[in-house]
C-alpha cells in the first residue's frame, strides 16, 4: 500500500471539477496495477514543444514533460519516467465548456502503455486552453515522410473503436533523397 501523500501534494488546476476529476484518477491507481497516476501538469514542465498538427477543434504537439510520468508498475512500486516524450492535444476554447474536456479526458484509457493513455492535464498560461497530455506512443520509420504520413494517420485516431481492422492500404513512397521506393501498409 502507499501513501496518498503522494499524490495529493499542494497542487489546483484553479478549476474544482479538473481538481475532482484528477483526484478520483489518482485514487483509482490503488485498486489497479499498471495504471498511470493521474496529474494536474504545470505547463513550464513541458520543453520542445512542437506543433504536429491542427484542426478547428484542436492542436496537437509533441513535447519532453521534464518530471516525467509517474506510475504503478507491475511490482506495486511507482516509478517516474523522467524526460519523457508526450502529446499535448490543446483543445481550443475548453477553458468554456470544462465538461466537455473532462468527457474528453475520460475516453482516454490510463493503462501505463496504452495507445493514447492520458497522463494528465495542464493548460496554456497564453490561451488558458486546457491540454490533454497523453503518451507518445508512435512509430517511427527512419523515413521522416513515412514518418509524418504515420503519425497524422495515429493523431486522427480518436478512440480504439476509429480503428477498422482489416482495411490496410499498400502505399509506396518515393524518397526523393535516394530516389529508394519504400513500401508500407497503412492503416486507414
Amino acid at each position: 500500500m502507499f501513501s496518498q501523500n503522494i499524490f495529493l501534494e499542494n497542487w489546483t488546476s484553479g478549476n474544482e471539477k479538473i481538481d475532482d476529476f484528477i483526484q478520483e484518477g489518482q485514487l483509482k491507481t490503488n485498486d489497479n496495477k499498471d495504471n498511470i497516476v493521474l496529474e494536474w501538469i504545470p505547463y513550464n514542465q513541458f520543453n520542445e514543444i512542437k506543433e504536429i498538427d491542427k484542426n478547428d477543434h484542436i492542436t496537437v504537439y509533441s513535447a519532453i514533460w521534464k518530471e516525467g510520468l509517474l506510475y504503478r508498475d507491475l511490482c506495486n512500486s511507482y516509478t517516474r519516467k523522467t524526460n519523457e516524450k508526450v502529446i499535448l492535444k490543446c483543445l481550443h476554447n475548453s477553458q468554456e465548456s470544462v465538461d466537455s474536456l473532462i468527457n474528453e479526458a475520460k475516453k482516454c484509457p490510463t493503462k501505463h502503455k496504452a495507445f493514447q493513455a492520458l497522463y494528465g492535464i495542464s493548460q496554456n498560461p497564453d490561451t488558458e486552453d486546457y491540454i490533454l497530455v497523453q503518451n507518445n506512443y508512435i512509430w517511427f520509420s527512419g523515413n521522416e515522410k513515412i514518418d509524418d504520413f504515420i503519425q497524422k494517420r495515429q493523431l486522427k485516431i480518436n478512440a480504439y473503436n476509429d480503428i477498422q481492422y482489416g482495411r490496410m492500404v499498400h502505399c509506396t513512397v518515393i524518397t526523393e533523397d535516394y530516389g529508394e521506393e519504400v513500401r508500407i501498409k497503412v492503416l486507414l
